[in-house]
């Protein structure tokens, strides 16, 4: 087995460069990769997100747990677009690295002593995940036990050497998949093939029109299925699922992240189209499915609404929405409860050219307050 020294030197002189970030524990990484010379040849920007707002800001969101695979792999993606917008053109060698991680501190953790670490490149996500023995060293151990098992993944992950350690995920995409994460294609389309029983993809849509209803669908739910079979209904048409890899107030999906949904939503989901774009905002989601349907809920017409999500400017945001309108997008909006009272879209003051494409769907039509948020908490509860 190398030395630490001779392992950095090995990936300084690899072909990989990108992106570092590291939540807290394990961050003498970071030191180890800069002391060494050729740093500039593997470090293109190196960032320690610690506190709670620091988290928020690099994620795009509050993640529900800090020290977790799935929130390592978020980080990953995060510092693989970071890096992506810095680098062109894209090389395939061009990753996120993260790890962050629970370790001894001056007050003692109720959970175990662990760390997580996820590299995501336009190929690849991996991860992995460490358990410490808590008690057995102090802070100053634990870093250095840490930054040495990232060192060995980051080396496994650049080709300088095996590290032996089994990763939770090794998902690598379809060509598809590939093509939508960096960008060179707007969605892939996919669905089950009523021959064989397995899912396809097409790059294009079916020939007859079709509606679009977005989501996380984390998880998907009873409440998506009601609203996906009253929207074919009262439309008319097929509805397709739309799963963004990017989002405006979300992390980006990792492909293991995109794996997981799309096997969750299969195995419930009764129609048949699920589309996997890279289109966060809805101004590019209309543009693209020119004259299309959305299916919406009463949260998503909100930040839509909100001014916040259009650089803060009221004027930004009423243009957007007259460019949408001129696509020929309508919008079917579909109510939720919000405390005491069923949300809908008269409750909101809506821009003149959004109110104009959209229709409520009547509460008496459709009321079901399942919550994915609230199905992640019940699930992670019974987990702990």
């Amino acid at each position: 087995m190398r030395s630490n020294q001779e392992l950095i030197a090995a990936v300084h002189f690899s072909p990989y460069r990108g992106n570092f970030v590291v939540a807290g524990g394990g961050s003498e990484l970071i030191s180890m990769l800069l002391c060494a010379p050729g740093a500039s040849r593997t470090v293109l920007e190196a960032c320690v997100p610690y506190s709670p707002s620091a988290m928020e800001s690099y994620l795009n969101a509050l993640p529900e747990h800090f020290c977790c695979e799935e929130t390592a792999r978020r980080l990953a993606a995060c510092a693989w677009l970071r890096a992506r917008r810095n680098t062109n053109p894209c090389p395939t060698e061009l990753f996120g690295f993260s790890l962050t991680a629970t370790l001894a501190s001056l007050r003692p953790h109720r959970g175990e002593h662990r760390a997580f670490a996820a590299f995501q490149t336009q190929n690849r996500t991996v991860s992995y995940a460490l358990q410490l023995t808590k008690g057995e060293n102090d802070r100053a151990a634990e870093e250095k036990i840490v930054a040495r098992w990232a060192l060995r993944l980051l080396a496994d992950a650049c080709g300088v050497e095996e590290s032996g350690e089994k990763p939770i995920h090794d998902c690598r995409p379809s060509e598809g998949l590939r093509r939508v994460f960096v960008g060179e294609i707007p969605f892939v389309l996919f669905y089950r093939d009523l021959t064989t029983g397995e899912m396809t993809q097409s790059e294009t849509l079916p020939s007859e029109p079709i509606a679009i209803f977005p989501g996380s669908f984390h998880p998907f739910h009873e409440g998506h299925a009601q609203m996906w079979a009253l929207a074919e209904r009262t439309l008319g048409r097929r509805v397709a699922l739309e799963l963004a890899i990017l989002n405006a107030d979300k992390p980006p999906l990792d492909f293991a992240e995109i794996e997981m949904r799309l096997r969750q939503i299969w195995a419930s989901f009764p129609g048949n189209l699920i589309i996997v774009s890279g289109l966060p905002f809805f101004l590019m989601k209309a543009e693209t499915f020119r004259n299309a349907d959305f299916v919406v809920g009463i949260d998503t017409l909100r930040r839509m609404n909100d001014a916040r999500y259009h650089h803060g400017s009221v004027e930004l945001r009423d243009i957007s929405h007259r460019r949408i309108a001129q696509t020929g997008a309508k919008f079917l909006v579909f109510g939720r409860k919000n405390g005491d009272t069923f949300e809908t879209m008269d409750k909101i003051a809506l821009s003149p050219a959004l109110q104009e494409i959209c229709v409520q769907m009547p509460e008496c039509q459709f009321r079901n307050d399942i919550s994915s948020t609230e199905l992640r908490k019940r699930a992670s509860e019974r987990r702990s």
